[in-house]
């Protein structure tokens, strides 16, 4: 049983929305995700003043960049981070009928602002693909949260110039080496860190969502879809840069823990076989790795979505971390990846709706369906 109440703190430039546009806020619909940038949409009730304006409108605080923090507590005394936002579109949806009048707020995190507002060329000499990622996310403040990736291009190869902007070259960088890239707040203090890493596969689950399972029923709905057709192991030649002989490159199985007892890539007999099509690869390094990363990706056949009860969960759930799913049965039951969430959240109700992936089907017997935060949801 919870011991507080739960609430919700919004945060504009550093201070807290003023009252009066409190009392205008409908709903909160925070969306983060892997891979691409998390977003915010506020939502006011308008209605008119003395003066004949806007009530809400009347108020000039919604500016171009202007940082929009969204903290969330569920019966904890410490408000979690949930976002870091910069306002990026203000939509007025004006109606005849009173009260009917809404202003639509639209922030993105640096990911869609700041890190796509540079596109100033810059050449990264000898630097690892993770060294230049950290490097961009200090750039901006961001503190990195970066695993180091093989040195893959010296300048005995090619000398690599960054062309596209900040946000771009990262996907970039992260796509050759199958990394996810994602910028997500640390809870207590708020900060901004930059996620340049492989998927935490790991068996630590941040949670247990359970479907059609009595009192510890958490999920709404759940839905699992296994493209059995999808995973694909790599097998081909590239070109060393001096001497141009042909070197081979072999990826035929995924590099990542499987998540169930069967992993997908080996379930198909025979195993299909693929190659990249022409790539800037500067080096046979950089070619396996590319053909690692792309069996890898290949191999997250079994996808999920599903809406979760979040008065009942008590929590919210993060991306870039896995959760364990219950009730779905023995196939689609266990581990899963989380790579998206949309948080709604009004005055009377808190649901979230999730996606994720695993690249494996079936329990594996080890996993621990105890959730110790339950006992105080």
């Amino acid at each position: 049983m919870r011991l507080l109440p739960s609430f919700f703190l919004v945060e504009i430039a550093k201070a807290p929305l003023p009252r009066l546009l409190i009392e205008a806020l409908s709903s909160i619909e925070v969306e983060t995700a892997v891979g691409r940038a998390s977003m915010v949409r506020l939502s006011f009730d308008l209605s008119r003043d003395f003066l004949g304006d806007y009530d809400a409108v009347a108020l000039p605080i919604f500016r171009p960049n202007t940082p929009l923090t969204i903290r969330l507590a569920l019966g904890l005394p410490i408000p979690f981070a949930l976002v870091n936002a910069y306002v990026t579109e203000a939509r007025l949806l004006g109606s005849n009928d009173p009260g009917r009048s809404i202003l639509e707020v639209v922030a993105a995190d640096a990911l869609g602002t700041l890190l796509g507002q540079r596109r100033a060329p810059k050449t990264w000499p000898n630097c690892p693909d993770s060294v230049v990622a950290a490097a961009i996310f200090a750039s901006y403040g961001i503190i990195p949260d970066v695993i180091p990736t093989p040195p893959q291009r010296t300048m005995l190869d090619t000398t690599t110039t960054q062309r596209s902007s900040d946000s771009v070259y990262l996907a970039q960088l992260a796509g050759r080496n199958g990394y996810d890239l994602f910028i997500a707040p640390e809870p207590l203090s708020g900060r901004d860190m930059g996620h340049f890493r492989p998927p935490l596969t790991l068996p630590v689950p941040q949670g247990v969502l359970s479907i059609d399972f009595g009192r510890q029923t958490n999920l709404r709905s759940f839905n699992a879809y296994n493209d059995m057709q999808r995973p694909t192991s790599m097998q081909g030649f590239t070109s060393e840069p001096k001497t141009r002989a042909p070197l081979p490159y072999r990826a035929p199985i995924a590099t990542e823990m499987p998540m169930g007892a069967e992993p997908s890539l080996l379930r198909i007999l025979p195993p299909p076989v693929d190659r990249m099509a022409a790539t800037d690869a500067a080096s046979p390094q950089e070619a396996q790795s590319a053909a690692m990363a792309h069996a890898t990706a290949s191999s997250r056949a079994v996808n999920c979505s599903g809406e979760i009860d979040g008065i009942k969960f008590a929590r919210a759930l993060r991306c870039g971390e896995t959760v364990l799913v219950r009730g779905a049965g023995r196939e689609n039951s266990g581990l899963y990846y989380v790579d998206s969430v949309t948080h709604r959240i009004s005055r009377d109700d808190y649901a979230q709706s999730f996606t994720g992936w695993r690249n494996a089907v079936g329990l594996t017997g080890a996993e621990i369906f105890i959730d110790p935060f339950a006992a105080i949801a």
